[in-house]
């Protein structure tokens, strides 16, 4: 009598365990189910309107150059280089670029973040020379000024004497003096109808 009641107590028992055991695995794909169902989390858009650091070298050179080691934006004194992130694809990741809109150039005495370059990608300031960046371009047809309303936000941002940027004939688009023009982005930062780019200067 002893051994059946045993026997039933064990196999009572191992029921019990093994509808457990059933319970958690079913949980445990619930878990999994749920997890696969979630949409996958969608890869933020690759900013636009981004440029080099100062003095960089042509695109195809700075990429083969560059290590992105991040050198540059620790001697950025003002915090406004960045990299870009994987969204930009494997050969532009983790390299550094100005994105204006956000935080326009400062073009500090010295360039710290060119001369803290140690490939190359970013050539040392020579004394006397201007740093090499691109130039402000004006979209005519988003500009205030061309639409006949005054704005005049962009030249009185520009730090250059005499201004390298010109608003001041409702009915024409503001104009860019190339040769004043430091590509220091204020322009674009303030630009209210996002009409100023910076652009690459002719060769």
């Amino acid at each position: 009598m002893e051994e059946a009641i045993s026997r039933r107590q064990f196999f009572g028992s191992a029921a019990r365990e093994g509808g457990k055991l059933a319970l958690q695995l079913v949980e445990g794909w619930g878990e999994v189910a749920a997890a696969l169902a979630k949409p996958k989390r969608r890869m933020p858009p690759a900013p636009t309107g981004w440029v080099r650091p100062p003095n960089a070298l042509p695109e195809e050179a700075f990429l083969a150059a560059c290590t992105k080691c991040g050198d540059c934006l620790t001697a950025c004194p003002h915090y406004v280089l960045r990299k870009l992130g994987p969204e930009s694809g494997p050969r532009l990741a983790q390299t550094p670029v100005l994105i204006p809109r956000e935080n326009p150039c400062l073009l500090c005495d010295g360039l710290p973040c060119a001369a803290a370059c140690g490939t190359g990608a970013l050539t040392k300031p020579v004394l006397g020379e201007k740093a090499r960046m691109p130039v402000a371009s004006v979209k005519a047809a988003a500009c205030y000024m061309a639409q006949g309303q005054p704005c005049e936000y962009c030249m009185s941002v520009c730090p250059e004497r005499p201004k390298a940027i010109l608003a001041r004939t409702p009915g024409r688009a503001a104009e860019v003096a190339p040769e004043a023009c430091t590509g220091c982005g204020r322009c674009v930062q303030i630009c209210p109808t996002e009409a100023v780019t910076l652009e690459a200067r002719p060769s």
